[in-house]
């Protein structure tokens, strides 16, 4: 019988700093990963999921704490939308729409290839189905809502092979997304704009005050944004109208921040805030990481593993000639094109984990922060949902 162990937030939040913590010390000692853009978050989080594996195969598994990491979340985004103001909203319009149009297209095309792949080689449809956009783009939460729909088309543990290629589908994204955006930055000679990179327009009376009283203000910032904006999504929820809490916080920190901008009453301490999404990223990108449930993988055949490879030459092609080239070959569309890999191919947190290290290292990438939160975490999953409907229907 399965012992199942329970950490509060607290317990998650020790262990996510230790994995933090040993994902640089591995970075360190391995030269290599640093080089090639391997997150630490990744690194440290396979490992304490190893870990926790080997304690499932003697019956006892430990269960991180969700609210921890959904707080770490909603502090990420809401300090990316301090440094966000309308005129790079105004410049992200274009690239957000092919992006969008992108993300519908690479849907329909995974389920299309999984499913002409199972008629060409005589393969169970259902099989391959779990390695279509169930798994692919939608990640573990498509998964568990549509994983039951192919167990009642008579496809035994349909869910956990759906969950299986998830899992790996994450850990592959995790390990080739940086590798992938380094390789586009440094080919073609790229660089940040910088001049597009958050200024702090109004006065700062504060300039002499030391970091940790600016932080501390930035703090009380933070607290009160998040707050409103949390307050306002569940507004929202009473009508009907579901939106994600690090979408309604983002949305408000840009709106504060831009009427800070155009009025110039008030100053948002946007580098501080920015320290604090920081830490925000990396802890939930840790807990993210280490929560991965190993185990998956053995519900993982040779049929679906076939079918990922394919699924991966088609993502690439994606990522490349859909983002890279079709948002400007530019800095942003490079690192666009690196986060893809993660929300096509298992999950958003690989994006994350992608885009932190990619910006971490040669420079940020606010159009990407901006974009990204809204197409592949709050859209892309109702799209999901609806072509997956559909192709439900034809199996």
């Amino acid at each position: 019988m399965l012992e199942i162990v329970n950490l509060n937030m607290y317990e998650t939040a020790g262990l996510a700093v230790v994995v933090l913590f040993l994902g640089m010390h591995i970075k360190r000692m391995v030269p290599l990963l640093e080089e090639y853009c391997i997150p630490s978050p990744v690194v440290g989080g396979l490992i304490i999921a190893l870990v926790n594996f080997c304690f499932y195969l003697y019956g006892i598994v430990f269960v991180t704490s969700e609210f921890i990491e959904k707080l770490c979340m909603v502090l990420f985004f809401t300090a990316v939308g301090f440094q966000i103001d309308l005129s790079l909203i105004k410049r992200s319009i274009s690239t957000f729409v092919i992006l969008l149009f992108g993300v519908i297209l690479l849907i329909v095309a995974q389920n299309c290839l999984c499913l002409s792949l199972s008629s060409i080689f005589n393969l169970d449809p259902l099989t391959t189905f779990t390695v279509g956009s169930i798994s692919m783009t939608g990640g573990s939460g498509i998964t568990e809502e549509f994983g039951d729909f192919l167990e009642d088309l008579r496809l035994a543990n349909g869910q956990n092979m759906s969950f299986g290629i998830c899992t790996l589908g994450i850990i592959i994204s995790g390990l080739i997304g940086g590798p992938l955006g380094r390789h586009l930055i440094l080919k073609y000679k790229l660089k940040p704009a910088y001049e597009e990179i958050y200024v702090e327009k109004n006065a700062d009376k504060d300039a002499n005050l030391p970091f940790s009283a600016k932080l501390a203000k930035a703090t009380y910032q933070m607290l009160f944004v998040v707050g409103l904006g949390v307050a306002l999504c569940d507004l929202f929820s009473i009508v009907g109208a579901m939106v994600p809490y690090y979408i309604g916080t983002m949305l408000i920190a840009i709106i504060l921040r831009n009427l800070s901008i155009k009025t110039g009453r008030y100053h948002f301490y946007t580098s501080e805030l920015n320290y604090i999404g920081g830490l925000g990223l990396s802890l939930y990108l840790a807990m993210d990481f280490m929560s991965l449930a190993i185990w998956q993988l053995s519900f993982v055949n040779l049929v679906q593993i076939a079918v990922l490879l394919a699924q991966l030459i088609l993502l690439l092609f994606f990522a490349f000639f859909m983002v890279y080239i079709l948002t400007g070959r530019d800095y942003d569309a490079a690192v666009l094109s690196a986060t893809s890999i993660g929300f096509g191919i298992g999950g958003p947190s690989s994006s994350v984990a992608t885009l932190m290290v990619l910006t971490g290292k040669f420079g940020s990438s606010f159009k990407s922060y901006l974009i990204f939160p809204i197409v592949g975490f709050m859209l892309a999953d109702p799209i999901n949902s609806i072509i997956l409907t559909f192709f439900i229907k034809m199996l």
